[in-house]
């Protein structure tokens, strides 16, 4: 009789899975904006201008000023869940100020003087979404994968008591939870594009429109998505597999609500084909 593979190990279905999640956070974005591309005769430079715009908001600013500052503030908010969920605010809040702000930035100064469109801004947000699922959601996982490959060979014994229960609860999550748990992260990606198009829509109001309350407007979606699935949820204090699930809502929620703000601020034949207007503070 063949022995049951041991449960503090990873399946051989949980891995495939992983794979198929990672490979989707590859292939996914450059699928739609290959289709974009083709439908809308967009240019692919608008999603390198996306790409860019991510790159420098988070890459070499807002991330490496989280990693400084984290190991800094870990001690308060390890103690004080009020500190905690102050700080998932301000992480929130720096990323939609960074990232709407790099938006902003980047219609202004690498769109210039040319018209900035409907079509250019879905283009943008896929090259900005694009590069964040490709350099950062898919790296994480391999790393998640990793360390759970690497830890289930591990020593338990030889981890701290608080350590070793965190990791025996991802570990067994993983080795005999339910198989399509790798692949939550592949539907966040899947929703989250979404969200990073329909932020890139609201800043063009911006220039269409004339006024700053769009940013405004998109900094406080911003905000408010990166605030409610990650810090808030987790709050409840329901078992691992429903919070996941109830993140993953919140972020698909969140993903429809910006594809009807995309779809709704489409410009329709013979209205909403105002040529730009000087942006203004009101």
């Amino acid at each position: 009789m063949v022995p049951e593979p041991s449960p503090m190990h990873p399946s051989a279905t949980s891995l495939l899975m992983f794979a198929v999640a990672i490979c989707f956070m590859v292939i996914y974005p450059v699928a739609v904006a290959l289709v974009v591309h083709r439908r809308l005769a967009v240019g692919w430079r608008y999603f390198g201008y996306g790409a860019l715009v991510f790159f420098l908001s988070q890459m070499v600013t807002r991330i490496p000023l989280v990693l400084v500052t984290t190991p800094l503030v870990a001690p308060l908010i390890s103690r004080s869940k009020p500190l905690a969920v102050a700080w998932g605010l301000l992480l929130a809040l720096t990323a939609g100020l960074f990232e709407c702000g790099g938006r902003y930035l980047g219609y202004r100064w690498l769109m210039r003087r040319e018209e900035k469109t409907w079509d250019k801004a879905i283009m943008y947000g896929l090259g900005h979404g694009g590069l964040e699922s490709m350099l950062v959601a898919a790296p994480m996982a391999i790393l998640q994968l990793i360390s759970l490959l690497s830890l289930s060979s591990a020593s338990l014994d030889a981890m701290a008591p608080s350590q070793r229960a965190v990791v025996v609860q991802q570990l067994a999550l993983f080795a005999s939870g339910p198989f399509w748990i790798p692949l939550l992260g592949a539907w966040e990606r899947l929703w989250t594009l979404g969200v990073q198009v329909g932020l890139s829509v609201l800043v063009l109001q911006v220039f269409r429109r004339g006024r700053l309350v769009w940013l405004g407007l998109a900094i406080g979606l911003h905000t408010t998505v990166d605030f409610v699935a990650p810090t808030l949820i987790p709050l409840l204090g329901l078992p691992t597999v429903p919070t996941m699930l109830l993140s993953e809502a919140t972020v698909t929620a969140f993903g429809l609500l910006c594809l009807g703000i995309v779809f709704a601020l489409r410009p329709r034949r013979g209205r909403d084909q105002a040529v730009e207007v000087p942006v203004s503070t009101a």
